[in-house]
């Protein structure tokens, strides 16, 4: 649609209408209604499924495990339908007043996702990985994303932000590790046996 409408609209200046306004100029009216209906809740469906989970994390693990170990599951899920709330209200700020913001924390998100990577891979085949060099690597990796996006240094020399956390977080938890106190040997050989008689 992006090239069609170079040609049929020429001299558009806001390319992120391309496509509405080239529905408006081919089809009735009524039809742009159903293509920005559809739109809608194709943004809606992620959306939701984002906000329930943060609020369902938030809720079990920091309000009731983290607060209020004694919370009844009714209190549990009066906070998490609260929280969608205050998130919903965040949110919808961001993408009003300061749009760049929002695209940068999703870009954040998608890449600090992959910061988890290095502990599941160096737990699975090496048994001298620690806590303290896991969860440093992650800190590491998401800070060093968060850095490179917000300074607009993504790519970072011909490579992508998310790889160069990566690779850091990968150094980082692997020296950190090395420095500290490895995980008990008994605790170690339960996790490998447990691994072993599943991949059976």
């Amino acid at each position: 649609f992006g090239f069609t409408a170079v040609l049929t609209i020429p001299g558009m200046k806001n390319g992120d209408l391309a496509f509405l306004t080239l529905v408006r100029q081919t089809y009735p009216a009524w039809f742009l209604g159903f293509i920005g209906a559809a739109g809608a809740i194709t943004a809606m469906v992620p959306s939701s499924v984002i906000l329930i989970g943060a609020s369902t994390l938030l809720a079990k693990n920091v309000y009731h495990g983290m607060i209020n170990p004694q919370a009844s599951e009714k209190t549990v899920t009066l906070i998490a339908r609260s929280i969608v709330i205050v998130l919903t209200v965040i949110s919808l700020y961001l993408a009003i007043y300061a749009p760049n913001m929002l695209v940068n924390l999703l870009l954040i998100g998608y890449n600090g996702v992959t910061q988890f990577f290095p502990a599941v891979v160096l737990a699975l085949v090496w048994r001298g990985v620690t806590k303290a060099g896991v969860l440093t690597g992650i800190i590491t990796g998401i800070s060093v994303v968060a850095f490179l996006t917000f300074n607009k240094m993504d790519p970072f020399l011909g490579f992508n932000g998310g790889f160069v956390a990566l690779t850091v977080n990968f150094v980082v938890t692997v020296i950190v590790s090395l420095m500290t106190t490895p995980p008990p040997k008994e605790t170690v050989d339960t996790f490998f046996k447990a691994i072993a008689e599943e991949s059976v």
